[in-house]
């Protein structure tokens, strides 16, 4: 599912189109044909994105957006506002009380899509951000016992103090998001905004975050926090050029230095890959490489650190019980043994899905040494040799609970290549990301 969509509109035609394409969109779409109507769906279904006409017989819409704002109901809601009669003066009146975004009729029905994509991302990075702020993290430092891991936590530690960039770099799965968290959390930006986005979902989607007079920028929510950029031997020379201007706003003049320099935003950088070869192919900027890699942060895999089992898995194991709902079962030192001699091609990740499926599957309190071999051992795709259909749910959650499947599938197939596997669906890279983040599905570790 999308998400929901309420449209409040008094012409017809309009709210019968809007909700066509939006239901081919996928999207669960209410619409109300006046004010009144429209305010009780908004409270009664609390949906994700409302576009909303000021003009309307019973009410104008700037009144409802007032009313609606003035009771907090737009914390979990973007806005969109309508008009076939608008003015600078009504537009900028609308966004001073809480409206995303204004758009005038006749309705462009390209723009309209776009402008609901980028609110849902809007909406994405609130509910993100509340999600860290709730969350009371029971690892507040990444673990491990280790001489490495020790002097990692230190230079977390020293790295949260400062507002520098920061490139951390190691192979897949070893957690390289999580001392970007820590970095956050340790620092005096942990009570502002945490997003992190993959980097060619910022390259294809880079349009929406730029700085400019046209639309809002996915930016703006983020003023004061961290944006930590994921892959980033993948971003496209354009997005190098707008992460080049977060990061040496400071040091220019220009109006839209000054603008990008006022959102003081933290920029982290997480890659698998080494970036010298690229620089010096000429497929990465070099003054961008050598900033980041002031003070790079290099995380080891876990096969140089396998002293760190014990308590990743106690970790791991208190995590699912509590979070999960998983029952608990007890790891012996022989067990903790059997794990130190498996390779770990899949680093901590791996390790994590692991202990998880150890839990799931496990029918006493303790386990034994077999069950760890076998489990280390069984082929990964043996869960989707058959595709198990439930014909007693609702066909549209059949039909998810089959794209995850076929979506996971075919990203074990191509290793997480998302440009092939898109390629394979038949579908556009950027929407395959979309449905991907929609289904809670990581294209490097689908299982």
């Amino acid at each position: 599912m999308t998400g929901t969509l309420l449209i409040i509109d008094d012409e017809k035609d309009i709210r019968l189109l809007m909700k066509e394409i939006f239901d081919e969109e996928g999207y669960d779409v209410l619409c109300a044909s006046n004010g009144t109507h429209g305010q009780q769906l908004w409270q009664e279904h609390r949906p994700d994105v409302v576009f909303l006409d000021i003009w309307m017989p019973d009410t104008d819409g700037l009144t409802l957006l007032k009313t609606m704002a003035h009771d907090d109901w737009l914390e979990h809601t973007t806005v969109i506002m309508m008009s076939g009669h608008g003015t600078i003066e009504t537009a900028m009146d609308a966004t001073r009380h809480g409206a995303y975004d204004f758009l005038e009729k006749p309705l462009s029905l390209a723009k309209v899509i776009l402008t609901a994509e980028r609110a849902f991302e809007h909406n994405r990075l609130k509910s993100e951000n509340s999600a860290w702020r709730r969350q009371q993290p029971d690892q507040v430092l990444p673990l491990g016992k280790s001489k490495a891991m020790r002097e990692l936590r230190d230079t977390v530690t020293r790295l949260a103090k400062y507002t520098m960039p920061v490139l951390i770099s190691g192979e897949a799965g070893v957690g390289k998001h999580l001392f970007a968290r820590s970095l956050h959390n340790h620092s005096t930006r942990q009570q502002a905004r945490f997003s992190e986005i993959h980097a060619n979902e910022l390259s294809h989607n880079l349009a929406a975050w730029q700085i400019n007079q046209d639309q809002p920028s996915l930016l703006m929510p983020l003023k004061g926090g961290t944006l930590v950029i994921s892959h980033l031997d993948q971003l496209s020379t354009d997005a190098q050029n707008f992460i080049a201007t977060l990061i040496f706003s400071a040091n220019q003049q220009d109006e839209l230095a000054k603008k990008v320099a006022k959102l003081d935003i933290r920029i982290l950088c997480t890659t698998q890959q080494d970036l010298a070869p690229l620089v010096e192919k000429g497929l990465f900027r070099e003054d961008l490489y050598k900033r980041l890699n002031v003070m790079p942060v290099m995380v080891p895999p876990l096969r140089q650190r396998l002293d760190d089992i014990p308590e990743l898995v106690t970790h791991f194991v208190e995590q699912s019980v509590t979070q999960e709902g998983l029952p608990k079962r007890e790891f012996s030192e022989e067990d903790f043994n059997i794990l130190k001699q498996h390779a770990w091609p899949g680093n901590v990740r791996e390790l994590k899905n692991l202990v998880q499926r150890l839990l799931i599957f496990g029918q006493t309190h303790q386990l034994t040494p077999t069950e760890i071999q076998q489990m280390l051992t069984q082929k990964h795709l043996q869960h989707y040799n058959e595709v198990q259909i439930n014909t007693s749910v609702p066909l549209k959650q059949a039909k998810e609970v089959f794209e995850a499947q076929y979506l996971k599938k075919l990203l074990l197939e191509t290793q997480g290549n998302v440009s092939e596997a898109a390629k394979t669906a038949g579908l556009e890279r950027t929407h395959l990301y979309r449905k991907l983040k929609t289904l809670e599905i990581d294209p490097k570790d689908p299982l």
